[in-house]
């Protein structure tokens, strides 16, 4: 048995969502970008954007890629415009590598969006474009199926050949990555908002900007980016309600088909134990079982009933059809409000009912902050190796 884990820190969040919005936006940064601006850019939007679209509630999230490695080679250059050149097209070439159990941990977050009926678009900047790009191919080839009408890209400042399947960009005339290889063509000529002259003195580094040029209220870009954000929210379908939502969600997928079966088991804060026998819980239900192969079965809380304390999640691989049971790789994504973390368990022993012990992957730490009744809630969700 191996467990890969995606992203090994204990990460904290302080909010609690119930009911999931019609939309999801969800921001994917360049290499170039601290998490602080990261987020920084993420709420730009928002305010950009507002909460709502035709009527219909969004939501924000972020994807975010990690470049520690580029920041340090940035600052040991001697040329920056050479430098950033260089490492577009690297990463244009495929040669400059992205941290795959991230970009899985991205694929996840979209997927649990999709299952519980959103609508999902990715606004990338940058080398963002190819992070999301990739997370689309693998999207669509994810078992079980995803409504990929439901999935949709908006470009900004993109180094690559396509956006998406069909996805809409803008990149300035100004901007250095124009100078990438085979990307696509600058489309806008940016104007300043004031005088509505053309722009031709900030420089390329400074042109590639999201806070500073795309999103500036000082250009004439921003209008056109939210215009065309808003165009593709339109664009967008809604997905089937495959799984329900809450201040907590665990879905496991795996695959196997061909009546595999996988089973998701959670210990609640008064230690009720939901899984495929007891599908009600104090705070929460499992809501899908799937005894036939790829999944989700998945669980999710009771926002009327959330308890404060410790959630754990384990799984258990319970049978296949074939004899022997063949090893089977299972996926398990536990979501509470602002955190995403995903864990990958390769199973090779089929143990049926002979043995009731589950893998514990994960807990889920819901405490309060000021008064221990009414203070808001604090969630937290902290792997678990070996115990």
């Amino acid at each position: 048995m191996k467990i890969i884990i995606l992203l090994l820190i204990s990460s904290f969040a302080y909010a609690q969502q119930c009911e999931p919005e019609n939309f999801r936006i969800i921001f994917s940064n360049g290499e170039l970008t601290t998490p602080k601006q990261a987020f920084t850019a993420m709420n730009e939007l928002a305010l950009n954007l507002g909460n709502s679209h035709a009527d219909e509630g969004i939501t924000y999230d972020l994807a975010y890629n990690y470049s520690d490695d580029a920041f340090k080679e940035l600052l040991e250059s001697s040329n920056q415009r050479l430098w950033y050149v260089n490492l577009a097209r690297l990463v244009y070439n495929w040669k400059f590598e992205i941290n795959l159990p991230e970009l899985n941990q991205h694929v996840e977050k979209y997927q649990e969006a999709i299952l519980q009926g959103q609508k999902v678009l990715v606004v990338a900047h940058s080398q963002g474009n190819f992070h999301t790009n990739l997370a689309q191919q693998m999207l669509n080839n994810r078992k079980p199926a995803i409504a990929m009408k439901s999935f949709g890209i908006f470009g900004i400042a993109t180094p690559t050949s396509r956006v998406g399947s069909n996805g809409a960009y803008l990149t300035n005339h100004l901007d250095i990555i124009t100078s990438v290889p085979s990307s696509l063509p600058a489309n806008w000529t940016l104007r300043r908002i004031d005088s509505g002259k053309i722009v031709d003195q900030i420089g390329s580094i400074p042109a590639h900007s999201l806070s500073d040029t795309y999103l500036s209220p000082y250009y004439d870009i921003r209008p056109e980016i939210i215009k065309g954000i808003k165009q593709e929210l339109s664009k967008l379908t809604d997905p089937p309600q495959v799984v329900k939502s809450g201040s907590i969600t665990v879905t496991l997928t795996w695959n196997l088909d061909n009546k595999n079966d996988v089973d998701l088991h959670v210990l609640e804060p008064d230690k009720t134990h939901v899984y495929f026998e007891n599908t009600t819980g104090s705070s929460g239900y499992l809501d899908v079982d799937n005894r036939q192969g790829f999944g989700p079965e998945h669980y999710y809380t009771d926002c009327d009933k959330l308890q404060a304390g410790e959630y754990l999640v384990g799984v258990k691989y319970y049978s296949d059809n074939i004899r022997p049971a063949r090893p089977v790789t299972a996926t398990i994504t536990i979501s509470a409000p602002g955190l995403t973390r995903t864990f990958t368990v390769e199973l090779d022993k089929a143990t049926g009912q002979t043995n009731s012990k589950f893998i514990k992957l994960a807990k889920v730490v819901i405490g309060r902050i000021g008064e221990p009744i009414s203070g808001r809630l604090k969630y937290q969700i902290i792997p678990l190796i070996g115990k």
